[in-house]
């Protein structure tokens, strides 16, 4: 590993930091596997009921298959929700902005709350927002800035509110906290999953929805029939026997995170204590911002500036960074230091 490191670092590839996918490899004997289903695309998916693998996905999540719902990618579990309960939609910013898409494009009505103060992320909905609210978006670790969102605030907003809640977890992995054990408690509760972050499957689309069996029922009428193509169904099974592979790289991917978080603190800069595969940094102000990110572009390393269309709510003073192999990380944190040397002070 320490020679491949070397190596790569030596070449100066180009780094891409921007799209929050698994960017370590998979595991070649998964592939070779998957790769013989390929045989058979001239044949439909599962399509409807999808049993195997909702008993699949069912058996990881620890639940029953009644209580799973397979998507098109995580982005599906949004839009059908979306559609299944039209009203008023409940916002915290900065997010990921697709809970605000689908709902533009249904022409739901929205609230947008800031929860971002002073540098700390944390729900602030009054009584009323949450009275009228017909859908309520948690998404934890919250993206963009990773913070962990406690499960009693979650379950305060639960006994709260009177709409759907929907809980993003699709940084579960990484996490390790879930409120899948809430969806028999709380009617309300809708949990979405994904495979894109965690299993390197962002390019088959692969995501489900975790919720009591009447709610699946009627978020399983606003979807296609064919929801999950084909390689993907396949997928998840053969994905899953590689739990240890994986359950290795999230740790690895962790420490490399931690570590750029605290290298990039001590340059002086502001991260966020990130509980995701990617990190948030706030600047002082645009103009330097759009200064570091010039910099990084300059140098080939490409990351997600605050005013891209990623993010709902994202103040134009911040970048986030997805978390790549570790040479990757400690070339950014290299030319972050060059750059504050330069610049004579930190940001």
């Amino acid at each position: 590993m320490r020679d491949r490191i070397k190596k790569k670092s030596s070449q100066k590839e180009k780094i891409f930091l921007t799209q929050s996918y698994f960017k370590y490899p998979l595991p070649e004997e998964m592939l070779k596997e998957l790769s013989e289903e390929l045989k058979d695309i001239n044949r439909y998916p599962s399509g409807g009921e999808y049993t195997k693998l909702r008993q699949v996905l069912a058996e990881y999540v620890g639940v029953k298959m009644e209580n799973i719902l397979p998507t098109n990618g995580s982005d599906e579990v949004i839009e059908i929700v979306s559609r299944a309960y039209k009203g008023e939609v409940l916002i915290p910013i900065p997010t990921f902005s697709q809970y605000e898409v689908s709902a533009d494009r249904g022409g739901l009505s929205k609230i947008l709350v800031n929860c971002l103060i002073d540098g700390v992320y944390s729900f602030n909905y009054s009584a009323q927002q949450l009275d009228k609210a017909s859908l309520v978006w948690i998404c934890n670790p919250n993206n963009p800035t990773g913070t962990r969102i406690p499960q009693e605030n979650i379950i305060n907003i639960l006994q709260r509110a009177k709409g759907m809640v929907v809980v993003d977890e699709c940084n579960y992995e990484y996490l390790g906290e879930t409120v899948v054990d809430l969806i028999d408690k709380y009617e309300n509760l809708i949990i979405s999953r994904s495979f894109s972050k965690n299993f390197g499957l962002a390019g088959l689309r692969l995501g489900f929805a975790i919720s009591n069996p009447q709610n699946i029922k009627r978020l399983a009428t606003f979807g296609q029939y064919f929801r999950v193509n084909r390689i993907a169904e396949k997928a998840a099974t053969k994905v899953l026997k590689y739990l240890d592979y994986y359950r290795k790289a999230w740790e690895k991917i962790k420490k490399v995170r931690d570590k750029f978080i605290r290298e990039i603190n001590e340059l002086g800069f502001s991260a966020y204590n990130s509980q995701a595969n990617f990190v948030l940094i706030e600047f002082k102000n645009k103009e330097e911002t759009e200064r570091v990110w010039k910099h990084l572009k300059e140098k080939d390393i490409y990351t997600l500036p605050g005013w891209e269309n990623e993010f709902s709510g994202l103040d134009d003073q911040f970048i986030r960074f997805t978390i790549g192999e570790e040479w990757e990380m400690d070339r950014v944190v290299k030319v972050l230091s060059d750059y504050v040397k330069k610049n004579q002070k930190p940001i």
